[in-house]
This record gives C-alpha cells, sequence and structure tokens, in this order.
C-alpha cells in the first residue's frame, strides 16, 4: 500500500472534527461524539481505499510506462501525412463535361423558383361579422 497508516489516522481523525463540530449545533453532546465515532470509522476505511486506488493508478503507470519503453523505438505513428491526392485531372473533367451540357452557374440560378405552398386557410371571402366574432372569442378565452 501506499503511504502509512498515519494518513489514514489523519483523515479519519479530520472526518471525526468535523463530523463532531457540525452535528453539535442540531444535537445534543452524546449524539454528537457518537456520530463522531462513527465517521472517525468511516473515514479510516476511506482511506484504506483511496489508498489502494492509488496505488493501482501508479501500478498501472509505471507497467504502461516499462511496456512502452520494451517496444520498438521506430515510433510507429507518430507522424501523420496531411498532404491530399492531387484531383486536378477529375476537377478538369468535370468542368469540360458541364460545359458540353451547357449548364453554367449562372443558368443554374436562374432556373430557380422559390417554393409557393399552397394556402390552407384563408380570410379574404370571409364575412366580417363572422371574423369579428371569431376575434372576440379568442380575447375572452385569453382573459380567462
Amino acid at each position: 500500500m501506499l503511504g502509512s497508516i498515519r494518513w489514514n489516522l489523519v483523515l479519519g481523525l479530520a472526518g471525526m472534527l468535523l463530523t463532531f463540530f457540525f452535528s453539535l449545533g442540531n444535537n445534543g453532546f452524546a449524539v454528537s461524539c457518537l456520530r463522531a465515532v462513527y465517521a472517525f470509522a468511516a473515514f479510516f476505511v476511506a482511506g484504506y481505499l483511496l489508498r489502494g486506488a492509488l496505488q493501482l493508478i501508479i501500478a498501472s503507470a509505471d507497467a504502461e510506462r516499462g511496456f512502452g519503453a520494451a517496444t520498438d523505438s521506430r515510433e510507429t505513428g507518430a507522424h501523420v501525412d496531411l498532404k491530399t491526392p492531387d484531383d486536378k485531372s477529375e476537377l478538369s473533367e468535370m468542368l469540360k463535361a458541364q460545359r458540353e451540357s451547357g449548364q453554367s452557374g449562372n443558368a443554374a440560378a436562374a432556373e430557380f423558383r422559390p417554393l409557393e405552398p399552397k394556402r390552407v386557410f384563408s380570410i379574404e371571402d370571409k364575412d366580417p361579422e363572422e371574423l369579428a366574432q371569431a376575434v372576440r372569442h379568442l380575447a375572452q378565452e385569453g382573459e380567462n
């Protein structure tokens, strides 16, 4: 295990004192002392768990470091090639095909037509009195 039992004792005493002082304001002296003893036991055990977890982390890091030194030192994968392939011939062929078909960017833009959806509801041919009644009805619902 990493460290000594002193760490567990210090952690247990710190937890015990904090629990005692925070508990003393709401409970009697005997109840505060009992809760402080329970807190000491819990923090003492938590210290062992914490030390064990730290030991595992350090051991795995040491093993990884040792494994990395034993592998090939060519640094495989350390260099990334970011050069893209040359596509000039494909691009020129696409431009030639577009020119031969007679379409250009301006012609495609001239053919564009915005979407004109069909109207679902129209108030142009409705009776004005009926529209006024609908507005009054909606205004009364809004007040309630």
